[in-house]
């Protein structure tokens, strides 16, 4: 057999591969539907969608790419071998969604505190889904981080993406509340009041957050001691990197005005998707420069 030959069949083994990973990620995203749906029973989101309700899709994105994001951190790593690949990513996916409802139960009830998530974005609350959906997403790359690298069993790996989502989700909390303390307004009360341009100044820097939370857990488990310290580390230095770099492009990319006036006063969502994909790409930078 000629070396075009074999490189042809290891293409198209690959591609079954990933053929087989991509409907698993498919199912798993679908039960998350599933679940999504009995939880909101009360109220029927497909419906809501099809009516246009913003609020509601942009929740429903959110969990989806969240998930998608986790996900890929097992479908890119080392191979243990078709079939192990394969529990693998079940395992994975099932945990994946057990962290992300969870995720959403402290983003309803912490996060966002006195706002019930559900009924505002029933009203068509594009502000709280939105910030839903950045929750997901910043959990998604939390969870990512914690699924990369080897660990040396699968118990291991299931407490480690436990305990980092557990840690990841007090840091995106206290980075929250942060975040609300600079801010010289009511940032849940905009939000309340269905300010987008609030949803995303929150939203965009807690997706920051969980990128820079990605690179300070990605690779192989070294030692409990070793890998909590260094996320605390990099966790507190990202803080002060996105609040510092935060008033940097507020100074830079809106010179004759400020961003709490475009969030409060004109509600300008342009500002702030500028304002927010510019922290978002420093977050990158500082993640793998790290």
């Amino acid at each position: 057999m000629d070396f075009s030959t074999i490189f042809t069949s290891s293409v198209f083994m690959d591609f079954g591969k990933g053929f087989v990973f991509v409907i698993i990620s498919i199912l798993i995203i679908g039960l998350a539907k599933f679940l999504a749906d009995r939880r909101t029973k009360e109220f029927d989101d497909d419906a809501h969608i099809d009516d246009g309700n913003l609020a509601v899709g942009l929740r429903r994105a959110g969990l989806y790419l969240g998930i998608a994001i986790a996900l890929s951190a097992t479908i890119g790593g080392e191979s243990r071998g078709f079939l192990s690949d394969i529990i693998t990513l079940t395992a994975d996916g099932l945990l994946i969604l057990i962290c992300l409802f969870s995720c959403r139960y402290i983003n309803d009830k912490v996060m966002l505190g006195h706002i019930n998530n559900d009924q505002e974005c029933m009203k068509g609350n594009s502000a709280v889904g939105t910030v839903e959906a950045c929750m997901y997403i910043a959990t998604g790359f939390v969870i990512n981080g914690s699924l990369s690298g080897l660990s040396n069993s699968l118990i291991e790996g299931i407490l480690s993406t436990i305990i980092f989502f557990i840690l990841g989700q007090f840091v995106l909390l206290v980075f929250g509340y942060l975040y609300e303390v600079i801010t010289p307004f009511n940032v849940r009360d905009e939000i309340e009041e269905n300010n987008l341009a609030a949803g995303l100044g929150l939203g965009g820097i807690l997706i920051a957050m969980g990128i820079i939370l990605r690179g300070s857990i990605e690779g192989p488990f070294t030692g409990w001691i070793t890998d909590i310290a260094n996320f605390g580390m990099y966790a507190l230095y990202g803080i002060i990197m996105l609040l510092i770099f935060r008033v940097i492009i507020d100074r830079i990319l809106l010179p004759t005005t400020k961003l709490a006036v475009e969030i409060r006063e004109d509600k300008n969502v342009a500002a702030l998707l500028v304002a927010e994909s510019a922290i978002i790409a420093v977050a990158i930078i500082i993640a793998f420069s790290m």
